[in-house]
């Protein structure tokens, strides 16, 4: 406590308080006393609790006892209650100075005075991470340098503990000069990564440590980190619906309303947490791309481990996965996380491309419309894809209803969609790779879903192919973009729920050609028979072809009612399509609907 300080030590800790530093040292101990407790008292109370307790020593203050032999290991909060079920969910203020946050757990009188070392493009803040499965380490660690606001002070801040928990901290310094400050920062940072700070571009993650969590620090220079566009206000309806009150906009009301829906990054944030996501350690406007392949990469490793049925390595692998993408499991057991199924890989996969979409979305969402005079028109623009809406009263919207209703499979009876609005969509970069399959034989209409984080992403860059650090294995005919010719097997993917009954799928012109028809998985589908231009995975049900209507530019559209196929031994219930080539693809229509849950 105080009274182990010296007294120029009580001193400094005073006058970075503000408060009268003369005295004699027991005049300056109380003086610190009163200062600390009442800091600790503004603290939130649930957040005292500081799980996984970090091993090292150096973190303990001067003279401070040494860990005996029955002290608490790094995991001491691992059987502690998960006190996040009862814990208010609170706003915390983000604090940003020169191009870094502050920890939003920094004493005020700190965030006040002082901002994140920056020395020419060098930003001092690290955000660190470690997942330990055997071992039920789920931890964080950051370190910032901090300097004065007048140039003449320097700190260096720590704070650690279990992901999801506000942990333990502590202030270093003050040092009168910004080299003190780097020792400090640069030891710390290897001491916990057995990586040097200016090495970390080559980040080499190490057994039992830390990794470095990599920031994207290219946003604008704003005070505050916003992390939403308030265009629009949701109010969350009882049954999981949302009714939006819309800020005035020369946009049609209904391209408005689609806007605000699918550029919200408070909804990303909750959709990704709702999977476990930790959005509070790596933020989402934060999401670099090289965090999202390192995460592909992980699962590709684990996917090879599954291969092999080597159990121990999928549990190491699920450590350094849940290491790379940050995840808060509270204070429940790690081992019950392990990705030791396909099915939990694929889930983990589908994770990790959603936050490949929403990096792109937040990277168009950061910039700062909300001065302007119409922010959801300037949103809109950002899309950089036309929308159109088609009045209810149209032959293309009957069509199209007519498409959705017959083709809602038996088997997805536990929901019923209603439509709340159809757009004709139009992507000028698409539509100029288009031009050469726009005559291509066996041109078809076909579903796409994805959930409602991915859109901003989608709209604006297109369906895309996963990347080569991803595993092959997640991926049933191979990385290509899948498609449908039953609706209710797309909207699947786009997760609704009772909480969040919101959906959106596409209706895409795929130029298919040639097809190499597969009744099971083939994880090399990508490679192409010659002559053929995509894989068809042949169902059981499908659309009946002889009531397809034909557009007048020659598109079929697969819209009569399901009928069994003569196939016995395919492992699909319904057909997919894969084209691997995004040239292949045109969106035309953008259809919002409502899901109904029956139960």
């Amino acid at each position: 406590m105080s009274a182990k300080l010296k007294v120029d030590e009580l001193r400094a800790q005073l006058s970075l308080r503000g408060l009268d530093t003369s005295g004699s040292k027991p005049t300056l101990v109380r003086r610190l006393d009163a200062a600390l407790r009442k800091e600790k008292k503004e603290a939130d109370a649930p957040d005292k609790a500081a799980g996984d307790i970090d091993s090292s020593n150096d973190d303990s203050s001067k003279g401070g006892r040494k860990r005996r032999r029955n002290d608490a290991p790094d995991d001491a909060s691992k059987d502690i209650e998960d006190e996040g079920k009862s814990k208010k969910e609170k706003l915390v203020t983000m604090t940003k100075k020169n191009g870094a946050v502050l920890d939003p757990f920094l004493p005020c009188h700190i965030k006040s005075n002082f901002h994140v070392l920056q020395k020419a493009e060098e930003i001092y803040s690290a955000t660190l991470n470690q997942t330990n499965v055997g071992d039920n380490n789920n931890k964080f660690y950051v370190i910032q340098a901090l300097e004065s606001d007048d140039g003449r002070s320097f700190m260096v801040y720590n704070r650690w503990g279990r992901v999801g928990v506000r942990g333990q901290d502590k202030l270093l310094g003050p040092y009168t000069s910004q080299e003190d400050a780097f020792h400090e920062f640069d030891n710390k940072f290897y001491a916990k990564t057995k990586n040097w700070w200016h090495q970390r571009k080559q980040f080499k993650l190490h057994p039992k440590s830390y990794t470095w969590l990599e920031m994207d620090y290219a946003d604008s220079e704003n005070e505050t980190v916003v992390s939403c566009l308030p265009v629009v206000v949701h109010n969350r309806n009882i049954d999981g619906s949302t009714s939006n009150q819309i800020q005035p906009t020369k946009l049609d009301s209904r391209i408005a309303k689609f806007v605000s829906l699918i550029c919200n990054v408070s909804m990303m944030k909750q959709q990704m947490l709702e999977i476990g996501y930790n959005a509070e350690k790596l933020p989402l406007g934060k999401l670099s791309k090289s965090t999202i392949l390192k995460g592909y990469d992980v699962l590709r490793r684990i996917s090879e481990a599954l291969a092999q049925f080597n159990k121990e390595k999928c549990e190491e692998l699920s450590g350094e996965f849940y290491t790379v993408i940050p995840h808060d499991f509270g204070f429940k057991k790690m081992r019950e996380f392990v990705i030791d199924t396909p099915g939990k890989l694929k889930a983990k996969l589908e994770m990790v491309e959603s936050l490949a979409e929403i990096e792109i979305a937040t990277k168009i969402l950061q910039n700062d419309v909300e001065a302007e005079d119409d922010p959801l028109n300037s949103r809109y623009k950002q899309l950089q894809c036309e929308l159109s809406p088609i009045e209810v009263d149209t032959k293309e919207f009957a069509m199209i209803k007519k498409y959705l209703l017959n083709t809602h499979a038996k088997t997805h009876s536990g929901y019923t969609v209603d439509i709340v609005q159809i757009f004709k969509v139009s992507r000028k970069d698409e539509l100029e790779g288009f031009k050469k399959f726009s005559n291509t034989k066996n041109r078809m209409l076909l579903w796409h879903g994805s959930r409602l984080t991915n859109w901003t992403g989608i709209l604006s860059q297109g369906l895309r192919i996963a990347p080569p650090e991803a595993p092959v294995t997640g991926y049933m005919f191979g990385k290509g973009v899948y498609f449908a010719d039953m609706f209710s097997k797309s909207a699947n993917y786009c997760y609704s729920s009772t909480q969040s009954r919101e959906g959106v799928s596409l209706l895409c012109e795929v130029a298919l050609g040639d097809m190499a028809e597969l009744l099971s998985a083939n994880y090399n589908a990508d490679q192409l028979p010659e002559g053929k231009l995509s894989t068809k995975g042949v169902g059981f049900t499908a659309p009946k072809m002889s009531d397809s209507q034909i557009l007048e530019d020659g598109v079929i559209v697969p819209l009569g009612t399901p009928e069994k196929q003569n196939v016995f031994q395919s492992s699909l219930l319904y057909n997919e399509y894969i084209v691997y080539n995004v040239e292949q693809i045109r969106m035309r229509y953008v259809i919002q609907v409502q899901f109904n849950f029956k139960h």
